[in-house]
């Protein structure tokens, strides 16, 4: 498995089109777990499948974006189970983060940034997952043109 961490450069009607595709993402991978969360079966295949094409349906996601939400919340859930704790009180974007929230003392910019940080944690990453047989991801590509390195990112509709 290979992860990059990397500062993207976009005009912006590429960031909007990415932001909106990270925000759909993410709520794909909250929902995904929360079926998972009433599966009887985490390992059937029935159940993967049928979680990626409902998610499909209701997020208008492709079907490599929905089987990589999958994926994710699956590693989420097997991960709080690993550990011994509550799958159902796990909190996206940091529970610190959310508690400090909460808490009626901060006000403001303060606030006002705490929120955006949350939200940022919440809904800033975009997974996908490529199989060897495929070469890697049709979603995210890495090429080469000019002696530069390209990112290539398919927000739907082949964008």
């Amino acid at each position: 498995m290979l992860t990059l961490q990397c500062r993207l450069i976009l005009d912006k009607k590429d960031k909007k089109k990415l932001l909106e595709l990270m925000r759909v993402q993410s709520s794909a991978i909250r929902y995904a777990y929360n079926r998972l969360l009433g599966s009887n079966n985490l390992k059937s295949l029935d159940t993967f499948n049928n979680i990626t094409k409902e998610l499909q349906k209701v997020f208008r996601l492709n079907a490599k974006y929905s089987q990589s939400a999958v994926i994710k919340a699956k590693s989420i859930l097997l991960s709080y189970l690993e550990r011994n704790q509550n799958p159902r009180k796990v909190i996206f974007g940091g529970r610190d983060l959310f508690e400090k929230l909460q808490r009626r003392n901060i006000n403001g910019k303060q606030r006002e940034k705490l929120k955006e940080l949350w939200q940022e944690r919440r809904k800033g990453s975009l997974y996908s997952v490529g199989n060897k047989r495929a070469k890697g991801n049709n979603n995210t590509r890495f090429e080469l043109e000019n002696n530069s390195l390209y990112l290539k990112i398919n927000t739907g509709s082949r964008e």
